[in-house]
Formats: structure tokens, C-alpha cells, sequence
């Protein structure tokens, strides 16, 4: 229910408590319109935790009427909350904070305040994927003939650009190619044609991917912890992991989220000789960076007896085609297809035809390059800026950058307060590290020197201090 404390302040009564959401529109900023101080409000609240996952918001209409102000307004503040998804539904009828609140799909745009810059989605940079006229120029150069039941399940020509792409890199492709709805379906359903039941013991990198993470703990599997260094994987943390009986290692060769980390040659022939014997495990690289080129590719897993290398579009083309493609040993390959044909049967031959026209554009190919450089140039950027500040960060490539510091709540809390949306580390974590996660791909030179000095002037200013 709404608790009004004044014309302009309402808070939101949870139970017995009513401290969850105060909204005070007479002390908001000059520049501030109220729309965005209630945007702002309800921002803070679900950083700080005070506003959790599957908490109901008031309608549109209650929470006018408490402030004593426009309804147009406050639905204006919830549409830049939905826009930046941290909330989800309509605000007439009710609206939640979403289980995943992301800021997805947040950018620099008419309707979003200014005063707030999210640099936690992990998002492309919109102006480096194909645009509107490039799209459908590929579709106007599609065939279109249906596509029936019990057909050939693939694009033809899709699925040898995808080969391609392995023996580039010099990967075994005779165990054939799959073509999944994205990575994480892919990942899901190796997991469950491999045998992995609830209770079972998977290997994942810490910090590592939060919905690699996600989709583990969801499965009732036991997450083990691989350790992370400049290199990549610690061989000793994986020498543990493989001793404590884990049914399957998923890991990301370069540009890992969150870290960056890319995985040396010298680090990859380790690896590659430790797991060698493994004959029971399952192996899976998520390679979601390979057509922006970040960084070289140093597989170590394809020489054991069941492995899968899985590759996306999400970061070249966009993560709305909802497309990957994979090659591995040709028992796991074939459970996959056995298990989607059962399911959802293919992934639209129409998404394919559309993909391969799109990667074989020469425009978008240019763009595709373009966005590699500007991807390694800002990751650079944003590491070189932190590290002559203090920080520890590591080197490497990718969308993200990692920084370890002590009381990541604090720190986040206080960004946000300075302008800046980061992500707190420990939703990557699984044995207590703290950090902040930055995106840094769409931050311009001068956003990212202005980000380090208010990181600086936070750690300054608070009970933070750097991670050792």
C-alpha cells in the first residue's frame, strides 16, 4: 500500500515495514524533472536492495494520486524503467522489478534522462550492428519458399558459413554443426542430453557469467568454482574441480564476462594436457565474441572425448536474432539434434537466410570490423585509466571490464548517487569476491575518464578500499 507523508512524498508499505520507496519530489534536483526523480528513486531502491526481484509496484494511477501529481508523469517514469529494464508490465494495471533488472537495452536516447548513465547491461553498441536499410536489403535478397514439416531442418548455406568459421580457427568440424536459439539453449540442452541431473557437479569460472550461473543453480547442479588469472583458468582450480567429480566444465576462452580474461597459448596447451584423460566429462567453450575478433582464440578442450565449441551473434549482429552455432564430438552433436527435434523441432530457417545474407554483406562486414576495434580500443581504454588509478584490473578484451574492490554495495550505491548505473560483482560471484562490473562498450573517451574519476572520488570518500 502507499503511505502519503506530504503532497509531494509517498512511500510504499511493505508488511510491517515501510521503508522500501520514498519519493520526495520537493527535494529534487533543479535540473530534475519529477518524472526522472521518481525514475531515480525507484533506481536507488532497487540497487540498494530495498526494492527486490518480484516486488509489485503501485499502478500508475496510485501513485499519482499519492504525490498529488499527473499520471502522465509518473507513467513516463515507468516507461524509462521498463526501458531500462528494470522493471516489467504495464504501470496501469501493476508493474514488478524484474528478476533479472538489467538496464537492457538502455542507451544514450530521446527518453532517457541524462543525469543517469548506465554502464551495467553489457550491451553492443547499438550504432555498430546492422541498421534498418541493411536489414532489408538481406531480406530482399532472401528466398522465401516455405519451409513444411519433416523438411530439411537448416539453412544450407548458413551451415557452411558456420563451418567455415571453426576450420578458420583450425577447430574439428566432422562431428557436424548445430544451430541453436542462442548459446544458453544450447548450453541447457547439452547439459541435459549429457545425463547432468540435479545434485550433479558442474565446473563454472568465478566470477563468471551470470546467466551461465543462473541456468546451473536453476537446474538444482552444484556450481564449483574455477579460479580466473591474467592467463585464464588456474590450472590448479581446475585440476580440483575435475578431482571433485564435476560432470561437465563450461568456460570462455576470450573475452570472458566479466573479467576479459583471454586464455594465452601457453595457458591453453596447460590446460589442454591436464584434461586430456577426461573421457567422462563434458567440455563446452562459449565462444560469444568470435566474429568481433577481439582477441586470438587458444581452444584446449577439443582434444578430449566429448566437447562442444558454441558461438553467437548476440554481440555482431545483435542479441535479438536469438541464434548460435556449434561443432563438437559427433555423440554430443547428435543428442542435440535428437533433443530439438523433440522440442522446439529447428530454428527458423527464415532467422538463417536473414543471418547469412546479413554476414556476408559487405557493409555489415565492415561494421562488424569496425565494432572489434571500437570494443578493444574502449576495453583498453577504460583498464589502462583504471589501472594508472590504482586499480587491479586485468588485462584483456571484451564488452566488460572487472574491478575488485571491498564493499561493492557501498561503491555501487554511491556511483549511482554520482550519475553512474555499474553492476555490484557478487551476482558473478560464487565464493564471496567483490568488484563492480563496468560496460565499457559504448562509453565514449570522456565518459570513461569522467567514470574513473568519480570511481576515484567514491573510494575516497567511503569505506571502500581496492581488492589486493
Amino acid at each position: 500500500m502507499l503511505v502519503p507523508l506530504s503532497d509531494k512524498l509517498c512511500l510504499i508499505k511493505h508488511g510491517e515495514f515501510m521503508e522500501a520507496l520514498v519519493i520526495d519530489l520537493d527535494n529534487s534536483s533543479p535540473s530534475e524533472g519529477k518524472a526522472d526523480a521518481i525514475r531515480r528513486a525507484i533506481e536507488c531502491a532497487i540497487l540498494e536492495d530495498r526494492l527486490k526481484p518480484g516486488d509489485t509496484l503501485p499502478t500508475v494511477r496510485a501513485l499519482a494520486d499519492s504525490l498529488g501529481i499527473n499520471k502522465n508523469t509518473v507513467a513516463v517514469a515507468y516507461r524509462q524503467l521498463r526501458d531500462g529494464g528494470l522493471i516489467s508490465g504495464e504501470g496501469r494495471q501493476g508493474s514488478t522489478v524484474r528478476r533479472h533488472a538489467s538496464a537492457a537495452g538502455a542507451r544514450d536516447a530521446a527518453g532517457r534522462a541524462a543525469q543517469t548513465r548506465f554502464v551495467r547491461d553489457g550491451n553492443p553498441d547499438v550504432a555498430l550492428l546492422p541498421d534498418e536499410a541493411e536489414v532489408h536489403e538481406a531480406m530482399a535478397r532472401m528466398s522465401v519458399e516455405p519451409r513444411l514439416y519433416g523438411e530439411h531442418r537448416n539453412d544450407d548455406a548458413f551451415v557452411d558459413w558456420a563451418r567455415k568459421q571453426f576450420i578458420d580457427d583450425r577447430i574439428e568440424v566432422s562431428g557436424g554443426i548445430f544451430v541453436s536459439a542462442g548459446a544458453l539453449d544450447l548450453i541447457e540442452r547439452a547439459l541435459i542430453v549429457s545425463g547432468i541431473r540435479a545434485g550433479d557437479r558442474v565446473a563454472v569460472e568465478d566470477p563468471g557469467y551470470i546467466s551461465v550461473h543462473s541456468l546451473v543453480r536453476s537446474m538444482g547442479i552444484d556450481a564449483v568454482p574455477l579460479a580466473l588469472d591474467p592467463a585464464g583458468i588456474v590450472p590448479a582450480s581446475l585440476r580440483k574441480a575435475l578431482k571433485a567429480g564435476v560432470k561437465a566444465v563450461i568456460s570462455t576462452s576470450r573475452a570472458h564476462n566479466p573479467t576479459g580474461v583471454v586464455t594465452s597459448r601457453a595457458r591453453a596447451s596447460e590446460l589442454e594436457k591436464m584434461v586430456s584423460g577426461n573421457s567422462d566429462v563434458l567440455f563446452i567453450d562459449d565462444d560469444h565474441t568470435n566474429l568481433l575478433n577481439l582477441a586470438p582464440y587458444h581452444s584446449w578442450h577439443t582434444g578430449v572425448r566429448r566437447w562442444l565449441t558454441v558461438r553467437s551473434l548476440s554481440k555482431a549482429l545483435g542479441p535479438d536474432y536469438r541464434i548460435a552455432f556449434s561443432t563438437g564430438d559427433a555423440q554430443t552433436v547428435q543428442r542435440l539434434e535428437e533433443r530439438q527435434s523433440v522440442g522446439m523441432g529447428w530454428v527458423s530457417t527464415l532467422v538463417q537466410r536473414l543471418v547469412f545474407e546479413l554476414v556476408t554483406t559487405g557493409s555489415v562486414q565492415k561494421k562488424i570490423a569496425a565494432a572489434g576495434i571500437a570494443y578493444r580500443e574502449r576495453h583498453q581504454l577504460l583498464t589502462a585509466a583504471l589501472k594508472k588509478r590504482g586499480f587491479d584490473v586485468l588485462p584483456g578484451a571484451g564488452l566488460n571490464v572487472w574491478v575488485p574492490l571491498q564493499n561493492e554495495l557501498e561503491v555501487a550505491q554511491r556511483l549511482f548517487a554520482a550519475g553512474w548505473l555499474v553492476r555490484a560483482g557478487h551476482e558473478f560471484c560464487l565464493e564471496g569476491q567483490q568488484g563492480i562490473r563496468v560496460t565499457a562498450a559504448r562509453m565514449t573517451p570522456a565518459e570513461t575518464l569522467d567514470f574513473v574519476e568519480a570511481l576515484v572520488r567514491v573510494c575516497q570518500t567511503t569505506s571502500s578500499t581496492l581488492s589486493a
